[in-house]
């Protein structure tokens, strides 16, 4: 299974939120840390940054990010452009 993770080359943006209990960014780095050939870049939100009080786990999935993360999120998939420098984790 390691080896089809390392196998993977295309550049890769994790995405969490801080009041995500799952996707800690521990568990988003060790994610990671599994595709060895892959440019990797994380990045961590708050809820206000999607103008939300709350996101968790599941949230970002809803429609009514359409036009905001989800546009946001193209200019990685089309341009392959960061929409959230400021947010990176280390």
């Amino acid at each position: 299974m390691r080896g089809r993770f390392a196998a993977v080359s295309a550049p890769i943006l994790a995405v969490t939120v801080s009041d995500d209990d799952f996707a800690t960014p521990a568990a988003v780095r060790r994610s990671l840390s599994y595709y060895t050939s892959a440019d990797r870049l994380a990045v961590m939100l708050e809820p206000d940054d999607l103008g939300q009080a709350s996101v968790g786990h599941f949230d970002l999935f809803r429609a009514h990010h359409a036009a905001g993360f989800w546009l946001d999120t193209l200019l990685w998939l089309g341009q392959g452009v960061n929409p959230w420098p400021n947010r990176r984790i280390e």
